[in-house]
């Protein structure tokens, strides 16, 4: 019989919380287990190889799921990437080249498989990347072919292509624009989206995933703190945080910590919190301490392959579709056309921000590329990497990229509070989008 297995990192790697089901590779529930020596009892005396287990709750979800093989967009050696959207079931079935019956399915997820060696992987309702191994030798996974099921994520290929970046300047040389040619080294996984609160309390759930990573981290807040700066109802429509779950959600480092350890990368950011009441991080630049936002240092490694915050360059470039002009359209700003972006009316006083693809996306695919919530992005000054806001609240800087102000009277401010054209800052929600290589 052929050599049939799949292994699922979230069920067979943690502790069994509830009851599991024994399936056989058609599919069938052959036994129902309640714990993990169970299943190694189950091991002993049964050919492992031809079983997989999963929930047993879930089989009734999967039967009524629907999966689709899907066209790969971008293949790569032995790598390939699929996108698709929130709760899109992928089916993906062995290359005829690959021995079909020798392999060994491993998935970041939940999944089940045919007798045909087929894997059928849960569609996830959350912005993520979802890695399905196939393999002929468990021991040595680094022959494996791989597939990178991308939720919510697009491709953009940036690596070695060179593009135009606006910077508006005051001073002596009052309104001038000036450009710089910025050539890029890498091709991105995008979010299309902001992260939503939904995506923010799942990735809080599994908070404990850091513990190894970060064994000193200290104490997170409570969640009540937690739901009271992440979840401010500042910005947001609704007095119940349930009716606000697809809204972007204000930013949060840990979050992409989080994120990359749940989808197997290495975290770019390192997350230390204190377990004292306040952390003093020196600030050369004022000439002394100052304490840093929720007790958190966080440091970049922008060499590691987990996810991060764009560069502001490479946000721009994001922004406006790879389009060689300052907005989408053109390089004249057009209230019309912004328009199909975002909510123009947002800012007055009536609204805070909204649900995430309300309006349409740019050409690559990417929502609220103007407006909703301000991107956070990261800058690089002589090897040290920071990170802000894309417009810098849309304050009176020396350097700005143009499309800042113009978008300046029309973002969501905090609810009820109206948009003043002189004020210096405008007080919107810091959002996240959060890409990584593609590698």
């Amino acid at each position: 019989m052929n050599k049939i297995l799949l292994i699922s990192f979230f069920i067979a790697c943690n502790l069994f919380a509830s009851e599991y089901c024994i399936f056989d590779a058609k599919g069938n529930c052959v036994t129902t287990i309640q714990s993990q020596e169970a299943y190694k009892s189950f091991q002993k005396t049964n050919n492992q190889t031809k079983y997989y287990i999963a929930f047993s709750k879930s089989q009734e979800k999967r039967e009524k799921q629907t999966y689709s093989k899907f066209s790969y967009r971008k293949a790569k050696g032995k790598k390939r990437w699929y996108e698709v959207d929130w709760n899109q079931g992928v089916k993906l079935c062995p290359e005829q080249n690959f021995n079909s019956g020798n392999g060994v399915w491993v998935v970041n997820g939940s999944a089940h498989i045919d007798s045909l060696n087929c894997v059928y992987v849960d569609g996830s309702p959350y912005t993520r990347s979802i890695l399905v191994l196939f393999a002929r030798d468990l021991n040595d996974l680094t022959e494996a072919d791989s597939n990178w099921i991308l939720v919510n994520q697009t491709i953009v290929e940036l690596a070695g292509k060179s593009f135009p970046i606006w910077n508006k300047y005051y001073g002596d040389d009052s309104d001038k624009n000036k450009i710089r040619n910025v050539t890029f080294q890498h091709d991105l996984i995008v979010d299309k989206t902001e992260l939503r609160i939904k995506d923010a309390i799942w990735l809080r759930e599994n908070e404990y995933i850091l513990q190894d990573k970060f064994p000193n981290r200290g104490k997170f807040m409570s969640f009540r703190d937690f739901f009271k700066r992440d979840f401010s109802k500042d910005f947001y429509p609704f007095q119940d945080s349930t009716n606000n779950l697809n809204f972007p959600v204000k930013s949060n480092e840990l979050y992409i910590a989080i994120r990359s350890l749940l989808d197997y990368l290495t975290p770019v950011n390192s997350v230390f919190i204190s377990e004292t009441s306040n952390t003093f991080i020196k600030n050369e630049k004022k000439g002394g301490w100052e304490i840093f936002e929720n007790n958190t240092s966080i440091f970049w490694d922008t060499t590691a392959n987990g996810y991060r915050y764009p560069l502001r360059d490479e946000w721009f470039v994001l922004q406006n579709g790879t389009a060689s002009t300052i907005f989408i359209w053109g390089n004249k700003f057009n209230k019309k056309e912004l328009s199909r972006y975002m909510n123009i009316n947002c800012s007055n006083g009536k609204t805070g921000v909204y649900s995430v693809k309300s309006f349409e996306p740019n050409s690559l695919g990417l929502y609220d590329v103007y407006g909703n919530a301000e991107e956070i992005v990261m800058s690089i000054k002589n090897n040290v990497y920071s990170d802000g806001l894309a417009c810098k609240g849309y304050e009176n800087f020396t350097s700005l990229h143009p499309s800042c102000y113009h978008i300046k009277q029309y973002v969501c401010i905090e609810k009820g509070k109206p948009y003043s054209k002189d004020a210096s800052l405008v007080k919107g929600l810091s959002g996240m989008r959060l890409v990584r290589k593609l590698d």
